[in-house]
């Protein structure tokens, strides 16, 4: 019995996993995660850019999604903040690691199609070297176009896969160069609002002035 519900609970496990609907925390800076639907609730934790979160529901009226970080902290954060798609940092480490493994089997593949051709040579050289018979010497030569035939394949296989590593790495660039043009916009919108704080510090400096001169000559 006790079997048979610690495989019910898996089970449920199992499906609960295969349910579960993730987004992303936005390219900003940091995302503030609260215990409820409004900044009046106290903060939880900061979520840097790039974050896992799971989605638990979203309520439209307050702007506010319900969530569970990768630690079970559940929480919610702002729905404008969310994308349901990872972020382009994700996305190039993503391209990255496709790009290494598609290298690693690359120089697989072209150790096998050497090891092959070699083989061949080989083969060759110790035909011409033999007096078999005509019986023996075909079936050597169906052996030898066999291995041939396997060279030709993976050496079409390296082809492919040396055209999708130069596929990856102009997607890598791509990515990067993304990265960085969204780092140069942070840093922009940083110099407009302080630029904007300046002046208004300027202009609150004129005018308070002026309004406390008014009111003064009025009480006098």
């Amino acid at each position: 019995m006790k079997k048979f519900l610690i495989t019910l609970s898996l089970l449920a496990i199992v499906a609960t996993a295969a349910a579960v609907e993730k987004r992303y925390v936005t390219d900003t800076l940091w995302l503030q995660l609260r215990s409820g639907p409004s900044q009046e609730f106290r903060i939880l934790k900061a979520l840097p850019s790039g974050e896992h979160l799971i989605f638990i529901e979203e309520d439209a009226e307050t702007g506010y999604t319900k969530v569970q970080t990768d630690k079970g902290v559940e929480g919610y954060v702002l729905t404008r903040f969310l994308e349901m798609e990872p972020i382009a940092k994700e996305k190039l480490i993503l391209a990255n690691r496709e790009l290494d493994k598609v290298k690693a089997e690359l120089e697989t593949t072209k150790t096998q199609r050497a090891e092959f051709q070699s083989e061949v040579e080989k083969l060759k050289a110790d035909r011409s070297g033999l007096g078999r018979e005509n019986g023996d010497l075909e079936k050597e030569l169906e052996r030898i176009k066999s291995i041939s035939a396997n060279a030709l394949a993976l050496d079409e296989k390296s082809k492919k896969l040396t055209m999708r590593n130069q596929e990856l790495e102009i997607q890598v660039e791509a990515l990067t160069a993304e990265n960085a043009q969204m780092h140069d916009n942070r840093q922009q919108t940083f110099i407009l609002y302080g630029g904007a704080l300046v002046i208004i510090g300027i202009l609150a400096g004129l005018i308070l002035p002026s309004i406390r001169g008014k009111r003064s000559s009025g009480w006098s």
